[in-house]
């Protein structure tokens, strides 16, 4: 008896599977209406009409101010902004059902990957270009020359292209990935710092002659830009050897943040984040602070979850310094971000609470009341944003824009925050409303307008002190202490007027 072994499994030519997804594409979605191209194309016209005088502007203002450290750090921040983004979506990645149904089949890997290896780096491309393109509309003497603009365009496209290879190394290295988000995180820190650092020594504006030649910035930017699209090629002929598994993930990741943008939930993302980590976590240990019992047990679990994610703090360090990069701007744009960033602080432990409301078994098991979760889901929150705000308000005094204590006032605001955040982890999107707010785009749903603002609105109210010394008690005058007191007054009673509304009655009773 003769054993027979199966054939070996020929791979499909490229034009086979380009016309097998064409096929199930318009099987599934239909073929291209005439009508919405129309409606697209009309819509571009539009926002062109709209839109392009302002960015224009933005890109290239009509007088230049030379090299100054905002313009720089500004435009870096822009480009390792783009680096997340790219590193959030993968970048190379397929369509969930090509991953289900090709990417594991025996079809050229090239095939499947090359639009979005081409997408990747036209968008870097673009966005590289835009961002050089913006620095040299500041920095070149006018009137400028072509030398400059392509100078500018080709700079920023080498550089952009740069960072999509990056990320496209980052994608299929895990330890690559971790040291570039570390790296990124850090380089942004250190930028921010720096335009802190400027504001605070009475600004700073760097020598014309700082910046090398046009002509030699050109030459240097083309020979980078073609060295990129040479990785570039070497990348796109190595795609078939890339395991399978990670872009598979990265599909699946990418397809999370399409449905999230498609059904407007934005609060599924953190969801998704959140069971992301917690997948990749192997030999977690129980912590002395949950074995000891010193502390109460959901402020110890907060306490594990600020220490189990270190990386968040020196954003939150990073985002401190944020109020004193715009204290000479509008005072409402300083009211925005100190309240925006004081709930970000206090939100940092919201994923606990946002599990408890939506499954309270364990909080039924631990035989706990309302009141007694709230009061120990207050600490860890409360500590943060206290900090953070005395951090932050401390920094504006420190350029010179506030003057008093307003590091008091910073610490005193903590409580209120907590608040806030607690109340905005308690709910998402879909919980809070499902009327459909009618507009000439169709339907919108008026849970994500709700969700939007939910926190804000109680962190406005318990923070109306502070706010009104930002308004009202410009530098040089003094803060009165007695603002702080008020505003420490409020953040107390903002907490008992949470924990008195919860109930005495066990969860779940």
């Amino acid at each position: 008896m003769t054993t027979t072994r199966m054939p070996a499994p020929t791979p499909a030519a490229p034009v086979d599977i380009r016309r097998r997804v064409r096929r199930m594409r318009i099987a599934a979605v239909g073929r291209v209406d005439p009508s919405s191209v129309y409606c697209v194309l009309l819509a571009i016209v539009m926002a062109a009409v709209l839109f392009g005088r302002p960015l224009g502007v933005v890109v290239w203002p009509a007088e230049a101010t030379g090299p100054s450290v905002p313009v720089l750090v500004a435009a870096a921040l822009v480009l390792l902004a783009f680096l997340g983004v790219l590193r959030r979506l993968g970048p190379v990645v397929v369509t969930r059902a090509d991953a289900t149904w090709l990417l594991p089949a025996p079809v050229p890997r090239r095939a499947l990957l090359t639009p979005a290896l081409l997408l990747t780096a036209f968008s870097a491309t673009v966005v590289g270009g835009l961002v050089g393109l913006a620095v040299a509309g500041r920095v070149a003497e006018r009137p400028a020359t072509s030398t400059v603009v392509l100078a500018g365009l080709a700079g920023g496209a080498a550089v952009g292209l740069l960072l999509a290879l990056l990320a496209v190394r980052a994608q299929n290295a895990p330890r690559t990935g971790r040291a570039v988000d570390v790296t990124a995180g850090a380089v942004a820190a250190a930028l921010v710092a720096a335009a802190v650092g400027e504001r605070v020594a009475g600004g700073y504006a760097p020598p014309r002659d700082v910046l090398p030649p046009a002509s030699v910035t050109l030459v240097v930017a083309v020979v980078v830009f073609l060295f990129a699209v040479a990785a570039l090629t070497r990348v796109w002929w190595r795609l078939g050897s890339w395991p399978t598994h990670r872009i598979a993930e990265a599909s699946a990741a990418a397809g999370s943040y399409a449905d999230a943008a498609y059904a407007i939930e934005p609060s599924f993302l953190s969801e998704q984040s959140s069971r992301r980590y917690w997948r990749t976590r192997t030999g977690i240990r129980t912590s002395q602070l949950l074995r000891g019992r010193r502390l109460p047990p959901l402020t110890a679990q907060d306490l594990l979850q600020v220490r189990r994610k270190p990386g968040r703090l020196p954003w939150l360090v990073g985002t401190a310094l944020a109020p004193a990069v715009v204290a000479d701007g509008p005072v409402w744009l300083l009211i925005g971000v100190v309240l925006v960033g004081t709930l970000a602080a206090a939100s940092v432990t919201g994923e606990a609470t946002h599990t408890d409301a939506s499954n309270p078994a364990a909080l039924r098991l631990l035989g706990l009341t309302y009141r007694q979760v709230y009061g120990q889901r207050l600490v860890v929150p409360a500590g943060i944003a206290a900090l953070w705000g005395a951090l932050a308000l401390g920094m504006v005094q420190a350029t010179g824009a506030l003057s008093g204590p307003w590091w008091a006032l910073g610490l005193a605001a903590g409580p209120a925050a907590a608040v806030a955040a607690l109340h905005r982890a308690k709910a998402s999107a879909s919980s809070i409303g499902h009327i459909f707010i009618d507009t000439p785009l169709g339907g919108f749903p008026s849970g994500l307008l709700l969700w939007l603002v939910n926190g804000l609105d109680v962190l406005a109210v318990l923070m109306l002190p502070a706010v009104i010394a930002l308004v009202s008690v410009p530098a040089p005058e003094q803060l009165d202490g007695s603002l702080v007191l008020v505003q420490a007054a409020l953040s107390v009673a903002g907490c008992l007027v949470l924990l008195r509304r919860s109930t005495a009655h066990t969860v779940g009773v």
